[in-house]
């Protein structure tokens, strides 16, 4: 079962969010978290892996300590902080390219169990457009609440929609993999719960991953030549070719991030300018209603779930699920993630939970697992503290739940059936 935070420990973190650095790093007063035996393994008795360097970050990480959270005193307003810290947001995200004129094909329709499928082609800028696949309830009456439902990340980039959406004769890995990671294709179970439920692939995944097979083999990394070449033999679509594939697409994750950043850009601008299209495509349409829109994701999805409700005020009730951290914590031995949620800067303004309290007051789900190790425990409950004590701050502490899940990373049905009920409640 969840575990929720209170108002009382709201009020409490007020004064421990004022704490020194390293006083946060120990934990926050009024904890909710998990006891140590239910948590994942404690890194922190671990060497930093950074050794020698590892005090310099944490001192960078005090100086460059946000300056923009809305729990600074010089903040009595949350319209007037949010017209201040929304524009740094979009600024550091570094993405607002010339949009092409909206327009969106439908490239087939087909009848499924309990809904219909569109497979969309949005137009997005004149380099791309973005691949959709929308799920539409039947017996529809007036305009629909919609949901962006955001695929993980998992290192598996020859997935994309996959992974939250099943389809007639799919290969035995993706039904395993999501199997195990999610329990069912939870955007048709969302869309049975009369949602119109959108899934698009992200950039680097699914359609849209990089193709190895334009690499030049005289070109190829040398670190990942054999799986290159795996790759290039091996049937695609096989297992053999999926497992090579991901491991190419991973190695060139950092060759991608520089090359992005080189631009002016930042991975993360990418994905947040991406939701923000589609939410565009979705009020365009007859049979949604443009005041109910909500967004919700897993691990990598979560996280732009984060983003993109920070960046784009018309999303009005979101859930994020296994990404939501205070990126302090992260330092000893926990910024083995992938490129794509770095966002050069921003930090120095806002830390994950203040950028996406922007949000309120719509209402915001965030689902922890206290078995997951890709966060240490005290970075999950100091972001579910801080967000919680900005809610109550806002006169809003109905708008924000924090929940802590016993399970590892994941996004099974009861957590599931928890986001749906919130999204039900507050579109």
């Amino acid at each position: 079962m969840p575990r929720r935070i209170t108002r009382r420990q709201a009020l409490t973190t007020l004064g421990a969010l004022s704490l020194p650095l390293d006083r946060l790093m120990a934990g926050a007063p009024g904890s909710s978290a998990a006891p140590a035996s239910s948590a994942g393994p404690d890194l922190s008795t671990l060497p930093p892996d950074l050794p020698n360097f590892h005090p310099m970050m944490e001192w960078l990480a005090r100086e460059n300590a946000p300056r923009l959270s809305f729990l600074d005193p010089q903040w009595r307003s949350l319209e007037a902080w949010q017209a201040a810290a929304r524009p740094v947001l979009r600024d550091r995200l570094g993405y607002a390219p010339t949009a092409a004129p909206l327009k969106a094909v439908v490239l087939r329709r087909e009848e499924r169990d309990g809904f219909t499928l569109e497979s969309v082609k949005i137009s997005a800028t004149p380099a791309y457009d973005i691949p959709a696949w929308v799920l539409i309830p039947p017996n529809r009456r007036g305009k629909l609440p919609a949901v962006l439902a955001l695929h993980c990340h998992s290192g598996r980039y020859t997935w994309g929609h996959e992974k939250v959406l099943s389809s007639p004769g799919e290969p035995a890995a993706v039904t395993e993999f999501r199997n195990g990671t999610y329990g069912r294709p939870w955007a048709e179970a969302l869309v049975r719960r009369g949602f119109l439920v959108v899934v698009i692939d992200a950039f680097y995944f699914g359609e849209r991953r990089l193709r190895i097979e334009d690499i030049a083999p005289s070109r190829v990394f040398s670190e990942v030549r054999d799986p290159f070449n795996t790759a290039r033999q091996a049937t695609p679509g096989s297992a053999e070719w999926i497992a090579a594939t991901n491991r190419v697409c991973s190695f060139y994750e950092h060759h991608t991030a520089k090359t992005i950043t080189a631009t002016g850009a930042s991975w993360p601008g990418i994905h947040v300018w991406d939701e923000m299209r589609t939410v565009d495509y979705l009020i365009s349409r007859p049979d949604v209603d443009a005041e109910r829109i909500g967004c919700a994701g897993l691990s990598g999805g979560g996280f732009r779930t984060a983003m993109a409700i920070a960046a784009d005020a018309r999303i009005k009730a979101a859930c994020v699920t296994g990404w939501m951290t205070a990126f302090a914590h992260q330092l000893r031995n926990h910024i083995r993630h992938t490129w794509m949620i770095y966002t050069p800067g921003l930090y120095r303004s806002l830390d994950l939970p203040d950028a996406a309290a922007l949000h309120a007051p719509g209402a915001l789900l965030v689902q922890q697992c206290r078995r997951d190790t890709l966060y240490p425990m005290s970075g999950m409950q100091a972001a579910v503290d801080r967000l919680t004590a900005i809610y109550a701050k806002a006169g809003l502490p109905e708008k924000f739940r924090g929940t802590f899940y016993d399970e590892p990373h994941s996004f099974k049905p009861p957590m599931q059936d928890e986001a749906f009920d919130w999204l039900e409640q507050w579109l």
